[in-house]
Protein backbone atom coordinates (compact mmCIF):
# COMPACT_ATOMS: atom_id res chain seq x y z
CA UNK A 1 0.00 0.00 0.00
CA UNK A 2 1.08 3.61 -1.15
CA UNK A 3 0.07 6.57 0.90
CA UNK A 4 0.85 10.29 0.09
CA UNK A 5 -1.16 12.35 2.74
CA UNK A 6 0.01 15.47 4.49
CA UNK A 7 -1.94 17.16 7.18
CA UNK A 8 -0.54 20.47 8.82
CA UNK A 9 -2.09 23.50 10.90
CA UNK A 10 0.00 26.87 10.38
CA UNK A 11 -0.21 30.74 9.52
CA UNK A 12 -0.35 31.93 5.49
CA UNK A 13 3.02 33.91 4.52
CA UNK A 14 1.40 35.86 1.98
CA UNK A 15 -2.22 36.40 0.50
CA UNK A 16 -2.76 33.86 -2.01
CA UNK A 17 -1.63 34.50 -5.93
CA UNK A 18 -3.95 33.15 -8.44
CA UNK A 19 -2.70 32.90 -12.29
CA UNK A 20 -5.32 33.41 -14.92
CA UNK A 21 -5.25 29.54 -15.99
CA UNK A 22 -3.06 28.13 -12.97
CA UNK A 23 -3.39 27.27 -9.34
CA UNK A 24 -3.29 29.70 -6.61
CA UNK A 25 -0.52 29.22 -4.86
CA UNK A 26 0.49 30.81 -1.17
CA UNK A 27 3.43 29.36 1.75
CA UNK A 28 2.14 28.40 5.34
CA UNK A 29 4.69 28.81 8.06
CA UNK A 30 4.42 25.68 10.41
CA UNK A 31 6.21 26.45 14.28
CA UNK A 32 8.32 23.46 15.55
CA UNK A 33 9.05 23.49 19.54
CA UNK A 34 10.84 21.21 21.28
CA UNK A 35 12.47 20.91 24.46
CA UNK A 36 11.99 23.08 28.07
CA UNK A 37 12.92 26.25 29.88
CA UNK A 38 16.12 27.22 28.93
CA UNK A 39 16.77 24.15 26.70
CA UNK A 40 13.32 25.33 24.69
CA UNK A 41 13.99 25.78 20.61
CA UNK A 42 11.79 26.86 18.22
CA UNK A 43 11.92 26.14 14.37
CA UNK A 44 9.47 27.91 11.87
CA UNK A 45 9.33 25.64 8.61
CA UNK A 46 7.70 26.83 5.03
CA UNK A 47 5.60 24.96 2.72
CA UNK A 48 4.91 25.82 -1.07
CA UNK A 49 1.13 25.06 -1.47
CA UNK A 50 -0.89 24.88 -4.65
CA UNK A 51 -4.39 25.02 -4.65
CA UNK A 52 -7.17 23.67 -7.87
CA UNK A 53 -10.95 24.52 -8.18
CA UNK A 54 -13.09 24.92 -5.47
CA UNK A 55 -10.22 24.74 -3.26
CA UNK A 56 -8.35 27.70 -5.44
CA UNK A 57 -11.67 29.99 -5.37
CA UNK A 58 -11.98 29.48 -1.52
CA UNK A 59 -8.29 29.70 -0.99
CA UNK A 60 -8.12 33.75 -2.41
CA UNK A 61 -11.75 34.93 -1.67
CA UNK A 62 -11.49 33.79 2.20
CA UNK A 63 -8.24 34.06 3.22
CA UNK A 64 -5.01 36.78 3.81
CA UNK A 65 -1.64 36.76 4.80
CA UNK A 66 -1.37 35.26 8.53
CA UNK A 67 -4.70 33.07 8.08
CA UNK A 68 -4.59 30.27 10.88
CA UNK A 69 -5.66 27.03 8.64
CA UNK A 70 -5.63 23.05 8.63
CA UNK A 71 -4.35 22.35 5.39
CA UNK A 72 -5.08 18.22 4.10
CA UNK A 73 -3.14 17.62 0.92
CA UNK A 74 -0.81 15.61 -0.96
CA UNK A 75 3.33 15.98 -1.73
CA UNK A 76 4.14 16.58 -5.26
CA UNK A 77 7.68 17.69 -6.40
CA UNK A 78 7.58 20.47 -9.05
CA UNK A 79 10.56 20.65 -11.48
CA UNK A 80 11.60 22.93 -14.41
CA UNK A 81 14.43 25.03 -16.24
CA UNK A 82 15.20 28.51 -16.84
CA UNK A 83 18.04 30.70 -17.33
CA UNK A 84 19.25 29.62 -14.32
CA UNK A 85 19.20 26.10 -14.84
CA UNK A 86 17.21 23.16 -13.44
CA UNK A 87 15.88 24.19 -10.26
CA UNK A 88 13.17 21.64 -8.14
CA UNK A 89 10.75 22.04 -4.75
CA UNK A 90 8.44 19.78 -2.89
CA UNK A 91 4.86 21.40 -3.11
CA UNK A 92 1.82 20.34 -0.97
CA UNK A 93 -1.64 20.22 -3.60
CA UNK A 94 -4.25 21.05 -1.17
CA UNK A 95 -7.32 19.25 -0.85
CA UNK A 96 -8.60 20.52 2.17
CA UNK A 97 -8.43 24.02 4.10
CA UNK A 98 -10.38 24.03 7.02
CA UNK A 99 -10.52 28.12 8.38
CA UNK A 100 -9.13 28.28 12.25
CA UNK A 101 -9.66 31.82 12.61
CA UNK A 102 -12.21 32.82 15.14
CA UNK A 103 -14.35 34.76 12.60
CA UNK A 104 -14.33 31.74 9.71
CA UNK A 105 -15.97 29.05 12.28
CA UNK A 106 -13.96 26.66 11.46
CA UNK A 107 -15.70 26.36 7.89
CA UNK A 108 -14.01 24.60 5.47
CA UNK A 109 -13.69 23.31 1.72
CA UNK A 110 -12.67 20.47 -0.22
CA UNK A 111 -12.23 19.72 -3.67
CA UNK A 112 -14.10 16.94 -5.27
CA UNK A 113 -12.30 16.18 -7.58
CA UNK A 114 -9.70 15.46 -5.39
CA UNK A 115 -11.62 12.91 -3.68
Amino acid sequence: MEMNKVIISGHLGQNPETTPKGPTRFSIAVNERWGSGADRNERVNWFQVVAWNSVAKAAEKYLSKGSHILLEGSLRLNEWENDDGKHSRVEIVASNIIFLDKKDSGESTSDPEKG
